[in-house]
């Protein structure tokens, strides 16, 4: 009953077995995955013996059925390397993995421009301050940020993307369906909202500490490169940071603390020839050459706006062509007020007069 699998859904099943994925990956460049339970036993004999038992064991091809069932009845969204919107960076490294779950929305050409922001959980007030001004930065100029969706570095980078309107990406160590930790259950249901999560762990994997190396080389590989904040000198971050460099990608520092133990990590990357930064700026123009500007779309920065500006530009967002009376009228801010923050925002290059004093925001 399992012979007329279609190809993704063999790479489904093997993942659901735990098979390792260069091994997955191996089985596809040797034939269609759909012929693979056709095969005689010697045109298999890249497969170990206890991974052949693995494959066809016939307990494991029984309870695939009802987890088939379960990703097909709970319309769990997954993508393998043979979809044509697999994450476009991620084909051109050695270990990319054969399925990604997902929750949110694809992007495979707006997330060719994609920077990874990892650091320290227990980051400083240095590293938040940090980390909030390079992802708004690097976002604001329509760049898609990428972490992990963990405590610290991560999260701030998350929140700072969603903060200014971006797009951002979170890279999990657990099955799709698992929220870790608990304490970002609304950072990741916005995210599902209005970003993207992916995982390659099967449905219902718990969040294992030998899980996090493995995604870091995903949070690495779909990115352009990899902005270190924070890091101790052993540490998850610099796995990461070593995926990155396996993988032929850049790598940046932000330069600390010599007296801290979060800096140990970035500043020994800098010793090691790691390119230092001090701004979003250093970033967008040592991957100017590398960046894909065919699609991009300038990012609003929310972050520099006052409570009235930011109701304005929200306001001409949501309703373009709007006219001073009316934004006055529907913002309860006075029309005087209304004018001068008009010109204020449109000299600054966040909207702009369309003439008969109606404005749509600047892209």
């Amino acid at each position: 009953m399992h012979f007329d699998l279609r190809d993704n859904e063999v790479i489904l099943y093997l993942n659901y077995i735990n098979l390792d994925n260069r091994i997955i990956l191996k089985i596809g460049e040797n034939f269609p995955y759909k012929d693979l339970f056709a095969k005689e036993r010697q045109d298999l004999d890249f497969i170990n013996d206890n991974n052949y038992r693995k494959i066809f064991s016939q307990k494991s091809l029984d309870d695939f059925n009802f987890y088939l069932e379960k990703v097909n009845k709970f319309a769990y969204d997954y993508v393998t390397i043979l979809d044509e919107d697999y994450p476009y960076n991620l084909r051109y490294i050695d270990d990319r993995p054969a399925i990604l779950f997902y929750k949110g929305k694809l992007d495979k050409e707006k997330d060719k421009n994609s920077i990874a922001f990892v650091g320290a959980r227990k980051c400083t007030d240095y590293g938040k301050w940090a980390c909030r001004n390079l992802v708004q930065g690097v976002v604001s100029n329509g760049l898609t940020s990428v972490s992990g969706l963990a405590y610290g570095i991560d999260g701030i980078s998350h929140k700072a993307t969603l903060e200014i309107a971006g797009r951002t990406i979170g890279v999990i160590g657990c099955g799709i369906d698992k929220i870790y930790p608990k304490q970002n259950r609304f950072l990741y249901q916005e995210m599902e909202e209005k970003g993207l999560i992916l995982s390659e762990f099967p449905i219902g994997t718990e969040p294992r500490a030998f899980n996090f190396p493995r995604r870091n080389r995903i949070i690495s590989g779909i990115s352009l490169a990899t902005v270190v904040i924070e890091a101790k000198e052993k540490s998850g971050t610099m796995i990461t940071t070593r995926c990155a460099l396996e993988q032929g990608k850049e790598v940046f520092a932000v330069p600390g603390n010599i007296n801290s133990i979060y800096s140990k990590g970035t500043n020994k990357l800098i010793q090691e020839g790691s390119k230092l930064i001090t701004s979003s700026d250093d970033i967008l123009e040592e991957l100017d050459y590398l960046i894909d500007r065919s699609d991009e779309k300038r990012i609003l920065d929310y972050s520099k706006l006052d409570k009235n500006e930011l109701l304005i530009v929200k306001y001409i967002e949501e309703n373009p062509n709007s006219t001073a009376d009316i934004m006055a009228s529907n913002l309860n801010i006075g029309i005087d007020e209304i004018n001068y923050l008009l010109t204020s925002l449109e000299l600054r290059d966040y909207i702009e007069n369309m003439g008969n004093n109606e404005f749509t925001v600047r892209r």
